[in-house]
């Protein structure tokens, strides 16, 4: 337990002093067998290969030691039947399926590959994982987004052992804002299966928040200049699903936003705005024209003919206070 003790206390140190944090353990699971295995990746990835002789890999039940080269960009799955063969190193490895903890302990010279992960332990995050399913695993996004590192586990339907991890979700959506007053946008997604985050650096641009779980989650956009808006609706994302059309719109004063237009098929889309664009009219789900509007999703036209009776293009945005 020393070992473990001052490996927590090196890499909180390392955290403290370097935002850029990096993972070893990578992905886990259980087999038929029960005794479960885990996979090692750098991520992100060394540069060079990683000795890891005499590096110690442990759970609640059980320890290895190794005796290995880890090569650039490479995976290691461990369970206790590879290390019978003596390939990498001796001793056992197991889970326990109820919930356990993996660490990695390195030697002197790699204090900052220390890691580890518990599960279950919600919400998801660096070092909290779900249960992994019967057949599935949890998995690590580790992501460099803007001005976020999102390190995040989620559950994968579909192992990939000794390859990069995908079959994450992922919300997708654009910002806009007017010129002067807003520098970037952060944009956060959250729920108690983790969480996701992403900057947007200029008006227009797209956000990615991927790295998720299946699951529900809230998102909400913050501007440099203390605006924050929330969209209205929670999300339910399946497993390996990307929903877009999740766009933010930041309204000045006399400045007019235009339609954010949506992605057909992609889950619910409209822009969220502090209030109606200069010239713009509204109307509710029934068509009706609403003259001041509150808080609530509307249909809105634009320009000369609002009120014609022709058909014309409409965009949906939620106004909030």
């Amino acid at each position: 337990m020393k070992y473990i003790t001052l490996s927590v206390l090196l890499l909180a140190a390392l955290a403290a002093g370097n935002p850029v944090m990096m993972t070893f353990v990578n992905e886990f699971g259980f087999d038929d067998n029960g005794l479960g295995w885990v996979e090692l990746h750098a991520e992100p990835p060394p540069y060079e290969a990683v000795d890891m002789t005499g590096w110690l890999l442990m759970t609640s039940t059980s320890a290895c030691t190794f005796a290995y080269t880890m090569p650039y960009h490479g995976f290691l799955v461990v369970d206790s039947a590879s290390l019978a063969g003596g390939e990498y190193g001796h001793g056992t490895f197991r889970l326990n399926p109820a919930g356990d903890s993996i660490w990695i302990v390195p030697d002197w010279n790699h204090m900052g590959y220390s890691d580890e992960v518990e599960f279950p332990l919600l919400p998801a995050d660096w070092g909290r994982a779900p249960m992994p399913p019967d057949h599935g695993s949890a998995s690590l996004t580790n992501a460099d987004e803007g001005r976020f590192q999102t390190i995040n586990w989620y559950v994968d339907s579909t192992p990939t052992r000794r390859q990069d991890n995908d079959d994450y979700s992922t919300v997708v959506g654009t910002v806009t804002w007017p010129p002067g007053g807003i520098w970037y946008v952060d944009v956060s997604v959250t729920g108690p299966m983790g969480s996701s985050d992403s900057t947007v650096g200029g008006s227009g641009y797209s956000y990615l928040a991927k790295g998720l779980s299946a699951g529900r989650y809230q998102v909400v956009a913050s501007a440099s200049n203390g605006e924050a808006l929330v969209y209205p609706e929670s999300l339910d994302l399946g497993y390996n699903q990307t929903l877009r059309g999740i766009d933010f719109g930041f309204v000045m004063p006399g400045m007019a936003e235009g339609p954010q237009p949506a992605v057909p098929g992609s889950g619910p889309a409209a822009t969220v705005l502090r209030g109606l664009p200069p010239g713009a009219i509204a109307f509710d789900a029934m068509g009706r024209r609403v003259v001041s509007p509150r808080s609530g999703i509307y249909f809105v036209r634009e320009g000369p003919e609002a009120l014609s009776s022709k058909l014309q293009a409409t965009y949906k945005v939620v106004i909030t206070r």
